[in-house]
């Protein structure tokens, strides 16, 4: 099979790496197309059409105060005032959606998941280019393979979260940060800090990898330019500052990311505590504190919630380095949902183990610069759901970096085995 030479989106020559054959990528996203596309069937014929509005249904909820003038507001259902529970980036796009094909309408719901599918492709894409360009198109053949036929993947479109638009927005910065490397203009650091921003406003939780990932690149890039990335990270506060002020005039406090954080703690860190996402405490579905949310006020409730954790951590030491073990176990063998299926268990042990496998041999090669900017977001990412809990799908949103570096363990081990048998014989 003959490598197709394929035009890059940020080639910098008239000779592109070689790419996989046309035919290895018709599989490999014939594959991931016809995987999602029967989950997406799945969903359809078994749930009501309704179904994806059904759990959660925050971001539903937030999307249709927005489209009747209310803001960003009663997460909960009813009334219930201004809210900072969730960051204003998904709402917003799904009230986008909802504004053209109409409210929890299963027209609605067709095009978030088809959406959802779309982001995946592109995820898969921006995956395989950075194997390419950075390591080899073998390692890019087989992390985009996996990601195309692993099962749990099949179904993130039909999450009704920001699962399938993180996933690809962080690959898609580490992507660009490793074409301005060559190129750090301060038009590039304008968009990169400008990007940062808006993924930010998309899923807070990422705000300190993307940070760490600039910081790389100024490190790598200071010798051109000690001035740019001041211009990016201005860009990225000017994007991302409208939500902390918004949040300073409506609640009179300094929230900068999400008002649930404090909440998080308390729900991951109380008597009872298990260490996974118990939502019979959620406001949403526990009417005393709802009940008691409505009587403080959120940022009261939270900051009660968040001393409640502070002291029970305090009293309770020895609990909370146990749960915090066990949460960091759940997040990386895909442990961490209530009756979770065990595909999730075989994806995350497979990508974990192999993924850090990969990290090492990555470094070991020479390629130790690469290998910092890919360890970034695998440290810094899971650290706030190691101390609060640790469901599947949040790991799903650095699960590109491991499987690039898993897929190059793969590649690297089955050289080593290859070339053994040929010594042999």
């Amino acid at each position: 099979m003959t490598a197709a030479p394929l035009p890059h989106l940020f080639a910098h020559d008239a000779s592109p790496r070689p790419w996989p054959s046309r035919r290895s990528l018709a599989v490999i996203f014939g594959l991931a197309l016809l995987g999602r596309l029967m989950a997406l069937l799945s969903v359809v014929t078994s749930h009501p059409h309704n179904w994806l509005f059904s759990h959660p249904w925050e971001m539903g909820l937030l999307a249709n105060t927005l489209l009747h003038g209310q803001g960003y507001s009663s997460p909960f259902g009813g009334s219930t005032g201004p809210t900072a529970f969730i960051a204003p980036g998904y709402p917003t796009l799904i009230a986008g959606v909802f504004l053209v094909f109409g409210s929890d309408t299963f027209a609605a719901a067709l095009a978030i998941m088809l959406l959802h599918i779309l982001l995946s492709l592109a995820t898969i894409w921006l995956m395989m280019h950075i194997a390419v360009e950075m390591l080899d198109r073998s390692t890019a053949t087989v992390a985009g393979a996996f990601w195309a036929v692993s099962p749990p993947l099949w179904f993130i479109p039909a999450i009704f979260w920001e699962s399938s638009l993180s996933e690809c927005a962080l690959v898609g910065i580490i992507a660009l940060v490793l074409h301005y490397q060559r190129a750090p203009t301060k038009a590039a650091w304008v968009l990169l800090g400008s990007l940062c921003g808006i993924i930010a406003l998309i899923n807070p939780a990422l705000l300190f990898s993307l940070l760490a990932m600039l910081g790389w690149l100024a490190f790598q890039t200071r010798r051109v330019s000690r001035t740019a990335p001041l211009i990016g990270l201005l860009a990225l506060a000017l994007v991302y500052a409208p939500w902390p002020i918004r949040n300073a005039v409506r609640f009179h406090a300094f929230i900068p990311l999400r008002s649930t954080v404090g909440f998080e703690m308390w729900m991951g860190n109380r008597p009872g505590a298990t260490g996974r996402l118990d939502e019979s405490i959620f406001p949403m579905f526990n009417r005393q504190e709802l009940a008691s949310y409505l009587q403080q006020g959120e940022v009261a409730y939270v900051r009660g919630k968040s001393q409640e954790a502070s002291d029970y951590i305090r009293a309770h030491p020895a609990v909370f380095l146990k749960l915090t073990i066990r949460r960091f176990f759940r997040f990386w063998s895909g442990t961490g949902n209530i009756g979770g299926s065990h595909t999730y268990e075989i994806h995350a042990l497979l990508t974990t183990v192999l993924g850090f496998e990969g990290l090492m041999l990555v470094y070991r090669k020479g390629k130790r610069a690469f290998a910092v900017l890919m360890a970034l977001p695998l440290l810094l990412f899971p650290i706030p759901y190691y101390i609060t809990h640790a469901e599947f799908r949040y790991r799903l949103n650095i699960d590109p970096v491991l499987t690039i570096l898993a897929a190059y363990a793969v590649t690297q081990l089955a050289a080593v085995w290859s070339r053994r048998k040929s010594a042999a014989d």
